[in-house]
């Protein structure tokens, strides 16, 4: 039985099952939503197409984005990836309601409730 909701993902998606998903809960929608598409996107691409099974590396906040790396190099894979990306540039990724792009110390995104104390 799965711990939690990342733990949830990497049991149903088989190339996820060993990625490190280094993200907030605000972002969780986004993240199943992504992986659902990925997932069809994958299962459209012929298994012996890429010489390679597809696998997740990371899935993490970065510069305030949500970055996920999969190999192998598949441009509509790649395009799902950077969808999500820019999608997670309006998610508080503590709580999932709106946000933006708040620089500070660190760089994220978040609503206004959540970037209090941030100095944005």
């Amino acid at each position: 039985m799965p711990e939690d909701w990342k733990d949830e993902l990497r049991q149903r998606y088989a190339w996820a099952a060993r990625t490190p998903l280094a993200v907030g809960e605000g972002w969780r929608a986004l993240l199943a939503d992504t992986f659902e598409r990925l997932d069809a996107a994958i299962r459209s691409v012929p298994a012996d197409a890429n010489g390679m099974a597809f696998q997740c590396h990371d899935v993490k906040e970065k510069y305030g984005t949500l970055r996920i790396e999969m190999v192998p190099y598949v441009e509509e894979v790649e395009a799902i990836c950077l969808d999500a990306e820019n999608r997670s540039e309006t998610v508080c990724d503590v709580c999932g309601s709106t946000g933006r792009v708040r620089e500070g110390a660190w760089v994220m995104v978040r609503c206004d409730a959540h970037a209090k104390g941030l100095g944005a």
